[in-house]
């Protein structure tokens, strides 16, 4: 996701594109809460952010390995304690917390899209990669054909 916000004294402003892989509307406000709490209240703490190349190796820990990745920390810990941080931020704002309970709902379950697209490729995976891929996004086409989230 590629996000903008602008915190003024009076009020903030989010401009937001979409983020990948995510299977709902719901999940969407979700992420956009969890990113408008973290940085609200990164700013507010004067925390400064981990650097793009520790995030960019963490990211593909988590994308190679889900919720089993081992990096420089523990990411089941990480994701709660990150979760309350942005929880304090949405406070700290006055917003009520309304989707937050997603991505707790995830890390409880172990559970995430990218998860969900591990398990079909290897359940589907048949030597050819054209056909996999052909075949995972007619999985998640005909899910969202019916309006069914795919996790």
């Amino acid at each position: 996701m590629i996000a903008r916000i602008r915190i003024g004294p009076d009020s903030y402003r989010v401009e937001t594109r979409i983020m990948s892989v995510q299977p709902t509307s719901k999940s969407l406000m979700a992420m956009a809460e969890f990113f408008i709490g973290y940085l609200s209240r990164a700013i507010h703490e004067e925390r400064e952010l981990r650097p793009l190349s520790t995030l960019r190796e963490e990211r593909m820990a988590a994308v190679r390995y889900g919720y089993n990745a081992k990096t420089h920390f523990n990411i089941i810990d990480t994701m709660r304690s990150q979760l309350d941080f942005a929880r304090k931020g949405l406070s700290d704002l006055g917003i009520n917390v309304g989707f937050l309970d997603i991505l707790d709902k995830r890390l409880e379950n172990r559970n995430s899209p990218g998860e969900y697209v591990a398990k079909i490729w290897n359940e589907k995976f048949n030597g050819s990669i054209n056909q996999t891929i052909y075949e995972i996004i007619s999985d998640i086409w005909q899910k969202t054909k019916e309006n069914q989230p795919i996790i």
